[in-house]
């Protein structure tokens, strides 16, 4: 059976919720030793049991060396450092980027020094071979961590003392992009552009500042969120033929120093951001929190809302091309069906995957208030 999310559409009607239905199972999802590319499951606090916790950015030509064949190579780091190595899914990118988020954990910061020195050094037999698309520029090595918000100011340090001593000592180019997210869980992308021992030295640094908040509250919530991303818009099954979605956009520097920063995707609309954008980017931050289960269950998800009868035209549509083109656009099941007992209202049904549920929902929530609109407009009143 599918999950059934029953709901008032958001003007209400007194009518009540019906009593949900349909069980929950429940999952448990463990961050071990299991198949290099599909063991992390972001966004679940039990993917994190040990202390120390680092996030690198991998395009997928990195992280398939991290990985190796038949993940002799990720095997071998992990016995070495006594740690847990986890990646995203392939296509799992991080906002703004092709790069799969390699998080390493581990019951020491030596030990996580000991697995960054390896990716460092998997990176340079990256550079050597070539390509180099995303892992070097020009005859450097490139490569990106992200710190909580908090630790990458430590990075910065007090007037950018700290990030330029790093560049005199070492010869690195450095960057940290702007923050991703909110509050504390927020982050920045540490960019290292320089020889292998440079990025040794830099990440040296940047390890240390992580570990130092290590011990807050909100560190697991922030070590295990990948922040995944479809770069540039929705997914292709969400794409609307007739609209156009953003790519992602180039960021100014930060105090115009070091390299260009990693592109970062905005939330993908025609329209400028409306006030109610808090709403939107909190809506974002969950989708990309929620683990991949979620989204892929194969029971499905349905949303029942009741609707009144005048407005059933409309949010049908002529010859019912309303509900054909959110059903061919999203994938859902979707029908509006009488209520026993009910002369005033009828049941909205949309059923489908959790994403394309939500996605549809909104849909018709926009016929609901356009055929609201036509409706006091033809009565005198209008929208105000």
């Amino acid at each position: 059976k599918p999950f059934w999310l029953r709901q008032l559409a958001p003007w209400g009607f007194g009518v009540p919720n019906p009593a949900p239905s349909g069980r929950v199972m429940k999952r448990s999802r463990h961050f071990d030793d299991g198949p290099p590319a599909k063991q992390f499951r972001p966004g679940s606090s039990s993917n994190i049991s040990m202390p120390c916790v680092l996030k690198f950015l991998a395009p997928e030509v990195l992280a398939s060396a991290v990985i190796g064949k038949r993940g002799l190579v990720i095997k071998a780091m992990r016995e070495s450092a006594q740690a847990k190595i986890g990646l995203t899914d392939p296509g799992d990118f991080y906002p703004g980027t092709d790069c799969r988020i390699i998080t390493v954990q581990a019951n020491s910061e030596e030990a996580l020094n000991t697995v960054s020195n390896q990716i460092i050094s998997k990176l340079a037999e990256c550079v050597e071979a070539g390509p180099t698309d995303g892992i070097a520029q020009g005859d450097e090595l490139k490569l990106q961590a992200l710190a909580p918000k908090v630790a990458a100011g430590g990075v910065i340090g007090k007037g950018g003392s700290t990030v330029k001593r790093l560049r005199e000592s070492t010869g690195a180019k450095i960057s940290v992009s702007d923050p991703v997210g909110a509050g504390l869980t927020a982050e920045q992308t540490v960019t290292i552009i320089g020889s292998q021992s440079a990025l040794e030295s830099v990440m040296l640094e940047v390890n240390h500042q992580v570990q130092a908040v290590n011990g807050e509250s909100w560190f697991v919530s922030w070590a295990s969120n990948s922040c995944a991303d479809f770069s540039g818009g929705p997914p292709p099954s969400l794409r609307n033929p007739h609209l156009s979605y953003p790519q992602a956009e180039e960021r100014p520097l930060r105090s115009g120093r070091g390299p260009p920063l990693q592109p970062v995707a905005p939330l993908f609309r025609t329209s400028p951001a409306p006030a109610s954008s808090s709403g939107i980017n909190l809506m974002m931050q969950v989708a990309h929190s929620l683990p991949s289960y979620v989204m892929d269950d194969s029971r499905g998800f349905a949303l029942s809302c009741i609707v009144p009868n005048s407005l059933v035209g409309g949010l049908i549509g002529r010859g019912g091309a309303g509900t054909k083109e959110v059903q061919s656009l999203t994938g859902v099941k979707l029908s509006i069906r009488e209520i026993p007992g009910d002369s005033e209202n009828r049941a909205m049904n949309i059923a489908g995957s959790l994403a394309n549920t939500c996605a549809a929902y909104m849909l018709m929530m926009k016929r609901y208030l356009d055929a609201e609109s036509d409706e006091l407009a033809a009565d005198g009143r209008g929208r105000h």
